[in-house]
């Protein structure tokens, strides 16, 4: 007997429909993050017009950006309580209000009112995150999230390459920013169609905040989205003034190549959530953060434009928007879709507040010694540190590194069987790209079965790495790997069976080409209810197959 179920709240939609959400989304996370970044590159005429200094100038762009920070989460919540549907369309007015105020605003007070509107601009990714995860087949959200990465970039590219070569005066280009927005507001209304969880409780949203800032993949996702974000956002920033004080640029070739460098990070992003499906994403994410240490050691020694620094910058600008595609892709591959929102809002609310020490930090440093040599240097060693952290605990951090059942599938194995023993196969090296995604399959289902895993490494270290990613899931469990041969002899067996008994979670590892024989034979001699095989699909995500254990026939995965 062989069965599949799709879960309704991460039913995908349709192909067509799927594209046209994909397409807004991307379009009003562009618009909103080039409002959230608006007073930067209009400071200097605020600054002249209504008689700020510097300090007064930094102070004002800082107002939109907390704004946007600390608007993230109440966002992502009322995205999965109403619905992109109606977020969206809100963000995108309140945007529109604060760019056309910002047209006409004649007062220093009336300044820092629109200031403070232009930070839910911010507030747009959690909306659009979570109209991307509802729409989207599971196997394909991944790169459909890390557009938003290259969204963001090429937003920022735009803005910086209009600056150095369009001429408009600043009421006209607001006018036209105005218009797109509101465009959007009235397309998001119509044509976007997700809907919150059935029955689902305002303040079961609201407390499910602090249990997600507690687990230790939001704080993995929030450190790195903060690293690669707020290493593309102090790129957009400070690369102009590095290249016109350190060489000698004229800042208007200064500000294209700083587009140009944006635009590569653009084109990564995409990359990133691409390379998540075909490689372990620490290992992606790490090898990104090993790459930009040396690079920015690179830049530090000022070394000739054209030859060293020039293509240091691209590769820095790479590896930057790879790491934050990959980041992204994360969140869309394990967020249940229902809590979409509430995920993307931590994670981008956190994130943003680690994003803003790059930019700090090479700020303070110049500004002491007025060089940007010091400030490469610790950034480098940041980088190489996060690295080093990330293959000396890989162990367990890509099994940990996945949100609670990503796909539901335990809750398709629940609805296909009230079994209350399930015996799980696993093919290690098939998996291993998605062993964070498999984790916490297993972790939800040993909250509601007694649970066997047979696994096949294949030398890959794949067993030990799935037991102490289900120890950090289930701190409350007793996890034990367990060595079998194929087949199992019976006292192996018996020994599995008492663990089982004793409500041990034992995964045994095999060797051989497929676990499956070997699942289904233990199956038999613990007398389990039904066999489990979880199967990586590039569409459908993870698919749980079920059997019964009286066929002898192999099991078949995606």
């Amino acid at each position: 007997m062989l069965m599949r179920r799709v879960d309704p709240p991460g039913r995908a939609a349709p192909a067509g429909r799927a594209g046209v959400t994909l397409a807004v989304a991307v379009t009003g996370y562009i618009l909103h993050y080039w409002v959230w970044m608006l007073i930067g590159p209009l400071g200097p005429q605020l600054g002249y017009r209504f008689g700020l200094d510097a300090g007064a100038w930094a102070l004002l762009g800082s107002v939109p950006l907390v704004v946007g920070v600390l608007l993230r989460v109440p966002a992502g919540v009322l995205t999965d309580r109403f619905g992109a549907r109606v977020v969206l369309p809100v963000v995108s007015l309140v945007a529109a209000v604060a760019a056309a105020g910002l047209a006409v605003v004649d007062g220093l007070a009336a300044l820092v009112v629109v200031a403070c509107a232009l930070g839910v601009g911010g507030a747009g990714l959690p909306a659009a995150a979570a109209a991307l995860v509802r729409a989207v087949a599971p196997g394909r959200r991944a790169p459909a999230l890390s557009l938003l990465a290259g969204g963001m970039c090429l937003a920022a590219t735009a803005g910086v390459a209009v600056r150095a070569t369009v001429a408009i005066d600043r009421e006209h280009g607001l006018l036209i920013l105005t218009c797109a927005l509101l465009g959007h507001a009235g397309l998001a209304a119509v044509v976007l169609r997700d809907r919150p969880t059935a029955g689902r409780r305002p303040g079961g949203a609201w407390s499910a905040v602090p249990a997600l800032v507690r687990r230790p993949v939001t704080r993995y996702l929030a450190v790195w989205y903060g690293v690669s974000c707020g290493g593309l956002v102090a790129l957009d920033v400070y690369l102009p003034a590095y290249l016109h004080h350190t060489y000698g640029v004229g800042w208007t070739v200064a500000m294209l190549f700083a587009a140009g460098a944006v635009g590569l990070g653009a084109m990564a992003g995409p990359f990133g959530g691409w390379l998540c499906r075909r490689r372990a994403p620490t290992a992606v994410i790490g090898t990104c953060f090993t790459a930009l240490a040396a690079l920015l050691v690179v830049l530090a020694f000022e070394l000739p434009l054209a030859w060293v620094a020039g293509p240091a910058l691209g590769g820095v600008a790479v590896a930057l928007g790879t790491a934050f595609g990959s980041v992204l892709a994360l969140i869309g591959r394990t967020a249940p879709p229902a809590q979409a929102g509430t995920i993307t809002g931590v994670i981008g609310a956190v994130g943003s507040g680690v994003g803003l020490f790059p930019a700090l930090l090479i700020n303070t440093v110049h500004d002491i010694n007025g060089s940007y040599a010091i400030g490469l240097i610790l950034l480098a060693a940041a980088a190489i540190s996060g690295a080093s952290s990330l293959r000396a605990r890989r162990a367990w951090i890509g099994a940990a590194v996945a949100f609670p059942a990503p796909a539901d599938v335990a809750a398709q194995a629940d609805d296909a069987s009230q079994a209350a023993t399930t015996i799980v196969a696993l093919e290690g090296p098939q998996v291993r790209a998605y062993l964070g995604d498999v984790t916490a399959v297993l972790a939800t289902l040993a909250t509601r079965h007694e649970v066997a895993v047979v696994c096949r490494d294949g030398g890959t270290g794949i067993g030990f790495q799935l037991v102490a990613g289900l120890r950090r899931h289930l701190p409350a469990h007793t996890v034990l790997a367990v060595t079998a041969e194929t087949p199992p002899h019976p006292h192996e067996t018996a020994a599995i069976a008492e663990m089982i008994d004793a409500g041990k979670i034992p995964v045994v590892l095999v060797d051989g080409v497929d676990p499956t024989p070997t699942a289904m034979l233990l199956a038999v001699s613990v007398d389990a209810d039904q066999v489990l095989q979880l199967s990586p699909d590039r569409v459908e995500g993870l698919i749980p197959f079920q059997r019964l254990p009286g066929t002898h026939l192999p099991l078949v995965g995606g």
